[in-house]
Order: structure tokens, then C-alpha cells, then sequence
């Protein structure tokens, strides 16, 4: 069966959207090394609902799927900058009860695509492990402190932000890339 790694992405809208590339660009320009730059387009500031490989046969039935949930997309309420295991930095976001409910419809979806599979979800990281984040980098774990701090100082004070859409994005075998299948705008 030929499968697709998906993440089902919610992008932020300004001023949230330009402050995560910021900080992203000032750790980088200290930490030269950071594996997982954010930009515009290659890498986009993104809070993952879910992440999970799905049937390619099954891509449009889920792409119209996340349609419904265009109307009624939550803001992001920004916590901190923080550390994560691996040598990631990232930007913590409030597990909101709207937030909650649409990673479980989100899982729902990509359940009826997986029908059949031996792992309902694909994915371990669900519902009580759902930790809503926007990556800001990828750095030495020696240098993580310092990420953090240079991502605090960017970011300054954040207040919520709206969500620009939904995303459904082909992530690659690795999360090696970002390719937009179908985007739902806010409705």
C-alpha cells in the first residue's frame, strides 16, 4: 500500500505567524547549526494536531474532511519559549478546550483513513500526550539555553493569534519537507 507521512497543521496568523520566523532567524544567526529553521515556505510556523502516515488513495476523502473544520478554527494562546527533549526549542501553546476538540476530530479523520491498519491512530503522541507547540529550533542540546533565551527576547510579549488555516502537508518519510495538499482558511 503506498503511504503518505501527513501533518495536519494549524498556521497561525500575523503577528504570531512573522514572530516565529524571527525568533527561528536569531537563534539561527547564533546557533549557525540549528536544524529546523522556520520560514515562510519551506518550513512554516505550524502547531501540529496530529501527525500520522495515511493511505495516498485516501488523501482527497481527507482533505475535504478537514473542510468543516475551516468555520470554526481556535486562536493560539502562546505560553513560553521552553526546551524539549532532542535539542529542540519550542513556543508552548495553551491546550485550549477548542484546541482539544479539534485534535480529536483531527484523529477521528485520519482513523477512518487508517481503517483497517493495526494502529488506529498512528501516532502516540494523542490526546492526554498532545502537546501543542510551534518549533522555533533544532540546536546542540549544550546550546539550548541560550536558544531559548535569544527566542524569549524575539518573541517578547505575545498575545493570542488567530488562525490563518488548516493545513493537510505531505511531511516526507523524515519530516524532511513540506508540501500543502489542501488548506482550509479560517471561515
Amino acid at each position: 500500500m503506498d503511504m503518505c507521512r501527513v501533518d495536519f497543521a494549524l498556521i497561525p496568523d500575523e503577528p504570531l505567524f512573522g514572530g516565529v520566523i524571527n525568533a527561528s532567524q536569531a537563534i539561527t544567526d547564533e546557533y549557525y547549526d540549528n536544524a529546523n529553521v522556520i520560514d515562510e515556505k519551506t518550513f512554516p510556523p505550524h502547531v501540529s494536531l496530529h501527525i500520522c502516515t495515511i493511505p495516498r488513495d485516501s488523501l482527497a476523502r481527507v482533505a475535504e474532511a478537514l473542510h468543516v473544520f475551516a468555520t470554526s478554527l481556535p486562536e493560539l494562546l502562546p505560553i513560553g519559549v521552553e526546551r524539549s527533549d532532542g535539542g529542540y526549542v519550542m513556543l508552548d501553546v495553551e491546550r485550549s478546550s477548542e484546541l482539544v476538540a479539534l485534535h480529536e476530530a483531527v484523529l477521528e479523520v485520519a482513523a477512518d483513513a487508517r481503517e483497517g491498519m493495526s494502529d488506529r491512530y498512528g501516532n502516540p503522541y494523542i490526546r492526554d500526550l498532545f502537546n501543542p507547540h510551534l518549533s522555533l529550533a533544532k540546536v546542540d542540546y549544550r546550546d539550548q539555553d541560550g536558544a531559548v533565551r535569544i527566542g524569549r527576547e524575539a518573541l517578547g510579549e505575545l498575545a493570542a493569534a488567530p488562525v490563518r488555516s488548516l493545513d493537510l502537508c505531505d511531511i516526507g518519510e523524515r519530516s524532511e519537507q513540506w508540501e500543502v495538499l489542501a488548506s482550509h482558511a479560517r471561515g
